[in-house]
């Protein structure tokens, strides 16, 4: 049986029709577990930063209502004054803002973890620039405001065995009681290349062992926990001074 142009064209146009549309709802579907996946990943970072609990344990919904229960962000400015009315968006906005340019952002985000409903340890964001791209993470300090109790980092596009190990527990165990200030002073943690016992004598509470064979990943590591020490120092002494 011969079937016109006309026909072969018609049903090849409804099947393409379709299949673009089964295409775009899958996709839809896809994006919605996407987006949800990939706040419950920011969220479980912060946990762990904040010592809430381990990767293996936090997971689905478990992340949703521990964060919910144990976390509250706030937004403060360069001062370090808490900011009423704003937003994660806003600070996300206040940051693009001054992107590509010698200058601080407006506002900042601080996510605090509450124990029996009152402030205990403050996780701040890491931002830079790895040896493949954008690197970043969480650095969480106690309430004397100077003492380093946790530590998160992501590396998505450094190479394996390389510069995505500053994801590993044992990077991350390093920064444990690490301090941000000396004698009243801002001397935030660096990432050093080599030994810090023959690097840093005197000053281990300052300094952390880059990953060998990262120069690069490590540097971007101790660039961004500078600038965060540098633009979270009006908090971190008002936390000091029992003011938060």
């Amino acid at each position: 049986m011969a079937f016109s142009n006309g026909y072969i064209i018609g049903f090849a146009t409804a099947v393409c029709l379709v299949c673009s549309l089964a295409v775009a709802g899958a996709s839809q579907s896809l994006k919605e577990r996407q987006d949800i996946n990939k706040k419950r990943d920011f969220q479980k970072n912060i946990l762990m930063a904040l010592d809430l609990g381990k990767g293996d344990d936090l997971v689905g919904e478990k992340v949703d209502a521990l964060y919910a229960e144990r976390v509250s962000v706030v937004v403060v400015d360069g001062e370090g004054s808490l900011v009423d009315g704003k937003t994660i968006d806003d600070v996300q906005a206040a940051r693009a803002a001054v992107k590509g340019k010698d200058a601080k952002p407006e506002l900042f985000a601080v996510y605090q973890r509450l124990d029996e409903g009152k402030p205990a340890k403050y996780a701040i964001p890491l931002h830079g620039v790895g040896l493949w791209g954008p690197i970043s993470g969480f650095l969480a300090v106690g309430p004397d405001g100077e003492t380093v109790t946790g530590s998160t980092f992501f590396a998505p596009k450094e190479t394996p065995g390389l510069g995505y190990e500053i994801t590993a527990d044992k990077f991350k165990a390093q920064w444990i009681d690490k301090k941000l200030f000396e004698n009243g002073k801002l001397e935030p943690v660096r990432v050093v290349k080599g030994e810090v016992s023959l690097l840093c004598a005197g000053n281990e509470a300052h300094c952390v062992q880059g990953v060998s064979g990262a120069t690069i990943t490590s540097r971007g590591v101790d660039e961004m926990v500078a600038e965060a020490a540098d633009y979270y120092e009006p908090y971190l002494r008002k936390i000091k001074a029992g003011g938060t």
